[in-house]
């Protein structure tokens, strides 16, 4: 028997391979707008102009969700000398400025101040909602293994203004108070933290302007609100899964990630997996009012306690 403590040395002098997450097995899933037609690599044709959802469903002309997590980032992308893209500063802006990039330096707060800075000056904002796939009236969509299906949108670029405007307006709502007891700073909070959870977000594909012509965006807006012991359970399931979306999303710095420049409209990949099923999809039936859409869910409720996470 060879005593391993005797080569325990040479650790570090070898080489561990990095096994990537299959598409269909990510916790939160991409959605992203097609720009060119194009097959992926399980003979599925993505539709231009249509949504997709990595790894769960494609070609969707909308996609319904309860928001549970909002992230504001800063990300640097510069191109290498082969020409591909690579994120060479990252900040996830924990808690209160000042905030610090990979290599420890102080990042601007603002885009003008970042701008005032060569190294700083490629990095730009960006806006990460995540999310629990839902159909119109608020129920979860679950998988084949019977789990719910968490997405998100990556605000950047020409997707950031619809999204930021979208979060803004939520937050400037004045509804209820569901927290108790009720003060400034709860209200404050509320605003901030919970408004966006009380509707289920329609996504849908609109167009912006740009200096190279007219762009694809995300256009989001409010369904139907959502009763208060459905919020209060989103509450909980963003506690649950807070860890899981700080995983995904705050990367340490790996010495210039990768980001391939196919990926499309400029979304960072994450593979291509169709599931044998096509999950509901009610865009076919009249549009409800709240008031209506809201006795629909609750007649067709959902016992959000029982998801399994």
């Amino acid at each position: 028997m060879v005593d391993i403590n005797d080569y325990a040395d040479l650790d570090g002098l070898g080489y561990e391979g990095h096994t990537q997450t299959s598409p269909e097995n990510e916790f939160f899933h991409a959605v992203y707008i097609t720009g060119n037609s194009r097959k992926n690599e399980i003979g599925i044709t993505e539709e231009s102009g249509k949504l997709q959802i990595r790894g769960v469903d494609y070609n969707k002309d909308k996609v319904c969700m309860i928001i549970t997590h909002v992230k504001q980032i800063l990300s640097k992308e510069t191109k290498d000398p082969t020409g591909n893209m690579r994120t060479t500063c990252f900040s996830f802006k924990k808690g209160a400025p000042p905030w610090h990039g990979w290599n420890g330096r102080t990042c601007g707060t603002t885009a003008a101040e970042r701008a005032s800075s060569d190294f700083c000056k490629p990095c730009k904002a960006q806006i990460l909602v995540a999310g629990l796939y839902c159909n119109e009236s608020g129920k979860p969509i679950l998988g084949e293994d019977g789990k719910p299906t968490f997405l998100f949108l990556r605000g950047k670029g020409m997707k950031y203004k619809n999204i930021g405007d979208y979060l803004s307006d939520l937050s400037n709502k004045d509804l209820t108070p569901i927290l108790k007891p009720v003060t400034e700073q709860t209200k404050r909070f509320e605003k901030a933290n919970v408004n966006n959870k009380r509707f289920v977000t329609e996504v849908t594909i609109g167009e912006a302007d740009s200096r190279y012509g007219i762009k694809k965006v995300f256009d989001l807006k409010t369904g139907i609100e959502l009763p208060e012991n459905v919020v209060v359970d989103m509450l909980n399931i963003t506690k649950k899964t807070v860890d899981k979306f700080t995983d995904k999303f705050e990367w340490k710095d790996s010495s210039s990630r990768y980001t391939p420049t196919a990926a499309p409209q400029d979304e960072d990949p994450y593979g291509h997996k169709i599931p044998d099923s096509t999950p509901e999809n009610n865009t076919s039936e009249p549009k409800k009012t709240n008031e209506e859409s809201s006795q629909s869910q609750t007649e067709d409720a959902f016992d959000f306690d029982s998801l399994e996470i």
